[in-house]
């Protein structure tokens, strides 16, 4: 094992995260787990759930259900669960979802274990680390370039990391788990706007705790499993061959702290969200209705348009990756929420009239800014009247955090898709301290509903 591996193994397994950083996961932990209760509700994730709940039952809660089945399960249908709705976190360092992956996996070893709630977000604190320091070496070009998903590929190796910590694996079996869990990673863009998504996220989480439980077992991996000349590095096409900027002020810079976590306020896809925010604060200003608009001009960098798909989209999942329907519905609806993107809206005549007037285009002088965080619109109208305005960032963004009572709107219309109200707000509260929490299976178990839906038909969920 190369020295720089040998410092990210021992980092995984001894690291003690600050109570800032501690605090940040906490907020992540509670966020994310109110999107899971949302997710839950989605066809992906009920196909996912249903295979489950065949599999056989376990100690690990599917969140949102009543249901309960083994770990490498839980956390497969959890990771969907996270990520169906696309509303989940997301990280401009490791360019991932990083608690879509990281909070199922730590969450199924922590029931496996009985750990603690600041044992959980230690696990989750290390892992989102981890994901960053190898998003430092393997992006742009990982990511960028070559097509594949972060969420999946760091993903897995992040949530192998998080496991490790939970079940106490010693740095041997944590580096071997690390190597299995590489060996397992995958995902590729091309799969956005589809079903798949998600599923990079239950696979993430659910390779992660196998990975993990194998090491633990005796399991073992490569020492050069990341870094070696065909390792992790190498196959996934990074931008740099070793890991050598990886470990750079580890353990002394945190990047949780330092870059944050984005706290998503739409569920659509992040790209999209600082021209949401302009269109919606333009609509609001200026009283707009779609009658008023001529055309709608969208500069952004020049990742967005490879994710931002779909300029036509046929289903809400596509709608999650097109900047002509976003922006539509913004203009049409003045909101962008968990119902934009049910059958009924894709195809409201509003929207759909106004689609075909909004164009994207990239303007080069954003590439040298943060990824998906700057966008200018140009908002023409039948008066004549020209509107334009900029935005470095969005709403929700480290640099313009979301408020407590944004963030409680959030959970609250998240949960109460799996939850009722007086049980939602029951499992806000816990999550307010989830530090003290002893055992996570009581907070898993605020989570599941006593009386849940029938999981053996998902098709019939619209």
């Amino acid at each position: 094992m190369t020295p720089e591996a040998a410092l990210l193994v021992e980092f995984v397994a001894h690291a003690i995260p600050p109570r800032p950083a501690r605090a940040t996961a906490a907020a992540a932990v509670r966020d994310t787990l109110g999107v899971m209760l949302a997710g839950a509700t989605e066809p992906a994730a009920r196909l996912v759930q249903a295979m489950a709940v065949d599999e056989g039952q376990g100690p690990c809660a599917i969140v949102g259900t009543p249901a309960r089945t083994g770990a490498s399960w839980a956390a497969f249908a959890n990771g969907v669960a996270a990520h169906a709705l696309d509303f989940d976190d997301m990280c401009f360092v490791s360019l991932a979802h990083p608690s879509c992956a990281l909070l199922p996996a730590a969450l199924a070893a922590g029931e496996l274990t009985r750990a603690s709630g600041a044992a959980l977000l230690d696990a989750f604190v290390v892992g989102f680390e981890l994901e960053c320091r190898l998003g430092i070496v393997m992006n742009p070009r990982h990511y960028h370039e070559r097509g594949w998903h972060c969420t999946s590929t760091i993903g897995t190796v992040g949530a192998a990391a998080a496991a490790a910590r939970v079940l106490g694996l010693t740095p041997t079996q944590t580096g071997h788990a690390l190597g299995i869990a590489a060996s397992s990673a995958c995902g590729l863009k091309e799969n956005l706007g589809s079903m798949v998504k998600p599923l990079h996220a239950g696979m993430a989480a659910r390779n992660g705790v196998v990975a993990a439980r194998l090491a633990a077992r005796g399991y073992t991996a490569s020492e050069r499993s990341l870094d070696g000349p065909q390792g992790f590095l190498a196959a996934m096409d990074a931008q740099q061959t070793t890991l050598e900027r990886a470990v750079v002020d580890l353990d002394s810079h945190w990047e949780i702290r330092a870059t944050g976590i984005t706290v998503k306020l739409y569920p659509s896809c992040a790209a999209t969200h600082p021209t949401i925010d302009l269109l919606l604060d333009l609509r609001r200003r200026e009283r707009l209705a779609a009658g008023d608009v001529e055309a709608i001009e969208i500069e952004v960098d020049s990742m967005t348009p490879r994710l931002l798909i779909y300029d036509r989209p046929a289903t809400g999942l596509e709608g999650k990756f097109s900047m002509p329907f976003c922006a539509a519905a913004a203009i049409v609806d003045g909101e962008v929420g968990i119902a934009t993107f049910e059958p009924a809206r894709i195809q409201a005549p509003a929207i759909q009239a106004l689609v075909p007037k909004v164009t994207m285009r990239v303007d080069p002088a954003f590439d040298a800014e943060a990824p998906l965080s700057h966008a200018r619109v140009t908002v023409r109208l039948r008066s004549g009247r020209v509107l334009t305005a900029s935005a470095s960032g969005a709403r929700g963004y480290p640099a313009q955090p979301a408020s407590q009572e944004e963030l409680a709107a959030k959970f609250a219309s998240c949960a109460r898709r799996s939850l009722p109200p007086d049980a939602a707000a029951r499992a806000w509260s816990a999550l307010a301290a989830i530090e003290q929490i002893a055992d996570v299976t009581a907070l898993a178990d605020l989570l599941t509903p006593a009386a849940g839906r029938v999981l053996s038909d998902p098709a019939s969920v619209s």
